[in-house]
């Protein structure tokens, strides 16, 4: 009797964390115990009835997750700033990533920028990323 208590708990549990979340977090364990729950009243004996909860838990999860994070897949939303990527710019201050100096115009702003060479003032870059407010450029190949 005390595993139908267990199970009970588990799933109002599940339901809850669902519920508080709407992340669909926890709907798969709440299903995994809905079906110990049955399980347990048909005499399974215990450690069958853990066996159930998971592989329900994990098959459901694994059938499903993909479906709804594509179904609740918020896109990115792309920023002015990320447009910088692949522009041409200029070095205003030399760029040193080893002293923590470097600053580049690319698009008529100033940037913060670093490399993995040594560019000097004046030197034409072409910015491959950005992380933050910092721009990794490289030498525009002549």
């Amino acid at each position: 009797m005390g595993q139908y208590i267990l199970w009970v708990a588990v799933f109002v549990a599940a339901l809850v964390i669902e519920g508080l979340t709407l992340q669909l977090m926890s709907i798969w364990f709440a299903v995994g115990a809905l079906a110990a729950l049955i399980s347990s009243f048909f005499g399974v004996p215990n450690a069958w009835q853990w066996v159930i909860f998971v592989a329900v838990s994990l098959l459901l999860f694994l059938a499903t997750r993909p479906l709804i994070r594509r179904w609740n897949h918020i896109p990115t939303v792309r920023t002015n700033a990320d447009s910088v990527i692949g522009m041409e710019g200029y070095v205003k201050e030399t760029v040193d990533t080893l002293h923590g100096t470097g600053r580049v115009y690319v698009n008529g702003l100033g940037w913060a920028a670093r490399a993995d060479t040594v560019i000097p003032v004046g030197t034409t870059v072409v910015v491959l990323s950005m992380q933050g407010v910092t721009l990794t450029v490289k030498p525009k190949e002549p």
